[in-house]
C-alpha cells in the first residue's frame, strides 16, 4: 500500500501494483559496473606527441 501511495503521488493518478520482488544488489553492480566500462571506452584518448 505505501508503494502503491507514493508512485501514485508521484505520477498523480490511482496505480495497482501487481507483483514486487527484491533487487539482488551483485547483479545491479554488475550492470552498473559494464555501463562505467562502456562509457570509459568511448572515450577517444589519443595523446599528442610533438
Amino acid at each position: 500500500m505505501v508503494m502503491a501511495a507514493s508512485i501514485a503521488a508521484y505520477l498523480g493518478k490511482n496505480v495497482r501494483i501487481r507483483r514486487a520482488r527484491f533487487v539482488d544488489t551483485m547483479q545491479a553492480n554488475a550492470w552498473g559496473q559494464s555501463s562505467r566500462v562502456v562509457l570509459q571506452a568511448s572515450h577517444n584518448l589519443n595523446l599528442r606527441r610533438g
